[in-house]
């Protein structure tokens, strides 16, 4: 994910476009957005850097504000990490979730 709420559309052969969706948190846009995507079966994400190889938030950022993975996102101020977590559209590492 380069953008919360940008997420790549992919059916069997590969990205076939794009979708966005803005006007929240980027936490909250990329869960509607990963909704959608499910929704429209155009989620077959090949590979991914997440734990479950696809494209889902990795909530992972040290007190330090860097990464663990490089490939973390800052933590929204509201439940939007759990419920990634309960659509499997993010991945909070059990250490990350005793630091929040």
């Amino acid at each position: 994910m380069a953008f919360g709420g940008g997420l790549p559309l992919y059916d069997d052969q590969g990205v076939v476009g794009g979708l966005g969706v803005s006007g929240d948190s980027s936490c909250a846009d990329h869960n509607v957005a990963w909704r959608i995507r499910h929704g429209l079966g155009l989620d077959r994400v090949p590979a991914g850097v997440s734990p479950g190889n696809n494209d889902a938030i990795v909530y992972d950022m040290l007190p330090d504000k860097t990464s663990a993975s490089g490939y973390g996102h800052a933590w929204c101020k509201g439940s939007e990490a759990q419920i990634a977590e309960q659509i499997q559209a993010g991945f909070v590492p059990p250490w990350a979730k005793a630091m929040k």
